[in-house]
């Protein structure tokens, strides 16, 4: 009897997903105080800087990406 590959994939990832849905954690009760976070470093500061940067990147690679289409056959 020949097994089909795409169905023992299913059933491999099918038992794994149940793996992680019995191994989640339980949330805290209603009642539990929550516990107090340090205080985190902000990106609204240098917001436009993160832009800049995030535009920059996008050229880069869509000239890269151009410059691979355009190249000659030979």
């Amino acid at each position: 009897m020949k097994i089909n590959r795409s169905k023992f994939y299913y059933i491999i990832i099918y038992l794994l997903g149940e793996m992680y849905v019995y191994a989640a954690p339980h949330p805290p009760s209603p009642g539990a105080k929550q516990p107090v976070t340090p205080p985190g470093l902000s990106i609204d500061n240098e917001i436009l800087l993160l832009f800049t940067i995030a535009f920059l990147y996008g050229i880069y690679i869509i000239l890269k990406h151009h410059s691979k289409l355009k190249t000659p056959f030979m």
